[in-house]
Parts: C-alpha cells; structure tokens; sequence
C-alpha cells in the first residue's frame, strides 16, 4: 500500500506541483523503489534515485545485531561479544557513512566499491 501511495505521488507531481523528483530517501524497503522502477512515472529515460537513510540504516543495523544476541543457534562467546560492543559497532557504522559521504571527488560508485 505504501508503494502504490508514493508511486502515485510522483506519477501526479508534475501536474499538482510541476516537478519531477529525482531522489528517493528510503527506509531499507525496496518495495517503494521496485514500485517506482516498474511505473517510471516520468518515462523510461528518466532514473529516480534512491538514497539511503542513514537513522533508518542504523536502526535496522541494531534490530539485526539484537536478533543475533538472541538467537541460540550462535555461540555464546559471540552473542556476548557483540552485546557488549553494540554501541561500538554502531559508532563505526556511522563514522564509515559520514567518511564515504566527504569524499566529494568520488563517484558513488567509487565510494560503494571502495576505490
């Protein structure tokens, strides 16, 4: 549902606003941008971009390391590792993210690939 409400945001933007948006921030779900990609709202030439949430990146980051702490099917020594350094995995997730966003002089896929 919430696809079809946001592809039809974009298909009638030009009309009730007279733009195009060309970015899409997500939340992790690719139902929205699946959605946009097979309606191409503004023709078939035109890429709508979708970038990711960083609040919503690190927070599906921590609802994952949570599920693994409680999951009995991995060790206990490691369950306790990343229970007692969550805080620091999270830190270094966030640093990564606003070091990959200064580098300016790389294309996006330079910054992704590492390059």
């Amino acid at each position: 549902m919430e696809a079809d409400a946001v592809a039809e945001g974009f298909k009638r933007s030009i009309e009730l606003h007279g733009l195009k948006f060309n970015k899409l921030i997500g939340d992790g779900d690719s139902s929205v941008s699946k959605r946009l990609l097979e309606m191409r709202p503004y023709g078939p030439n035109f890429h709508i971009e979708k970038i990711e949430c960083r609040n919503h990146l690190l927070r599906n980051y921590g609802t994952k390391l949570a599920a693994v702490v409680k999951n009995s099917k991995f060790p206990v020594p490691l369950r306790n590792h990343i229970s007692s350094n969550a805080k620091r995995f999270r830190s270094a997730i966030t640093k990564a993210i606003d070091y990959r966003s200064n580098l300016s002089s790389q294309t996006k896929h330079q910054k992704v690939s590492g390059g």
